[in-house]
C-alpha cells in the first residue's frame, strides 16, 4: 500500500505540473449541452489535448514513475512512445486516450510491440489533466442536466466511488478520470440499471456498513464502492478514497463481482478482514 500511495503522490504532482491549457473554443459549450440532452457525455469527441502534448505527458509520467521500485517499465514504455511518435497517428492516440477506447490503444501497443497494460495506463494518466480541465468548463451544464446514466456525464467513464453525504444521505457517483460527481438513485445499479432491491446487496466489514461498503448487483455481477463523507472529494481525493478502500475490491472480486472499465490505480493486494454480505 505504501508503494501505491507513493504512485498517487507522484501522479498528483505531475498532473499539477502538466496543467494543459485547453485549445480555444474547446470544449464547445453549446455542442456539449446538445450531447447531454441526447444522453451523450458532454466531452465526447472534444479535442481537449493534441497528440504531441499527450505524448509529452506520457513521457513525463513515465519518467517520474520509473523512480519508484517496481515501475521501471513505465519509463521504458514512455521512452519508446516518444521515440516512435512519428510512426503512428498521435491525434488518434490522443482521441483514444480521451475517449477511453482501450481496445484501440491495445491494438496500437501491439503494433509498437509494447506492453498494452502499461501503454493504456500511461495514456490514461496523461489524458486526465485535460479531462479534468474540460469537466470544469461543462460542470454548470452537467449540474443542470437530467443525466440518469451510471456513467460519467462529462467523459463517459464508469464511476470509481459512490459517496454518501448530507443529512439525507444523497448518493453521488464520482468519476476517476475527470473528477465529475453526479447524483444517482440508491436502489439502482450504475452498470446495468437494475432497480429490484432483491437483486442488489452490499459487502462490508463488520460494523462498517454505514461507512464503507461495496454495493453489488447480482444481475450483471458488478459492484461500486460506497463511502460516507462530510464533503464531496476533489479529483485527487476520489483516487485516494479508491486506494483506501482497496480491501473492498478484493472482497468483491473474490466473490465473483467485477468493476470494468477503470485502469487499476491501486497497486498490489492488501489484507482483507471478515466481510459480511448483506441483502
Amino acid at each position: 500500500m505504501a508503494r501505491a500511495s507513493e504512485v498517487l503522490d507522484v501522479l498528483a504532482e505531475v498532473w499539477r505540473d502538466l496543467s494543459p491549457a485547453l485549445p480555444p473554443g474547446v470544449p464547445a459549450v453549446e455542442a456539449a449541452e446538445v450531447r447531454l440532452e441526447g444522453g451523450v457525455p458532454a466531452l465526447a469527441g472534444e479535442p481537449l489535448i493534441g497528440g504531441p502534448a499527450l505524448v509529452a505527458g506520457v513521457r513525463e509520467i513515465g519518467r517520474r514513475l520509473q523512480a519508484i521500485e517496481g515501475y521501471g517499465a513505465a519509463g521504458a514504455v514512455s521512452d519508446a512512445v516518444a521515440r516512435r511518435s512519428s510512426t503512428f497517428d498521435t491525434e488518434l492516440f490522443a482521441a483514444a486516450a480521451l475517449g477511453g477506447m482501450w481496445d484501440e490503444m491495445a491494438s496500437l501497443a501491439d503494433g509498437l510491440e509494447l506492453d498494452a497494460h502499461a501503454l493504456i495506463t500511461l495514456a490514461d494518466y496523461a489524458a486526465r489533466p485535460a479531462l479534468r480541465a474540460g469537466a470544469l468548463v461543462v460542470k454548470p451544464l452537467v449540474t443542470a442536466s437530467r443525466w440518469g446514466r451510471g456513467t460519467c456525464p462529462s467523459c463517459g467513464a464508469p464511476p470509481a466511488l459512490s459517496v454518501r453525504s448530507g443529512k439525507e444521505g444523497d448518493r453521488t457517483l464520482f468519476c476517476p478520470r475527470c473528477g465529475t460527481g453526479w447524483r444517482y438513485p440508491w436502489v439502482r445499479c450504475p452498470a446495468c440499471g437494475e432497480d429490484d432491491h432483491r437483486r442488489l446487496g452490499a459487502l462490508h466489514a463488520s460494523g462498517e456498513g454505514d461507512f464503507r461498503r461495496a454495493d453489488v448487483c447480482d444481475t450483471c455481477r458488478s459492484y461500486v464502492k460506497s463511502v460516507a463523507a462530510l464533503d464531496p472529494p476533489n479529483a485527487d481525493g476520489v483516487l485516494r478514497l479508491d486506494l483506501d478502500t482497496a480491501a473492498l475490491d478484493f472482497a468483491a472480486i473474490e466473490l465473483g463481482y467485477h468493476r470494468d472499465g477503470v485502469p487499476d490505480d491501486r497497486g498490489g493486494p492488501r489484507e482483507t478482514g471478515p466481510v459480511e454480505h448483506r441483502r
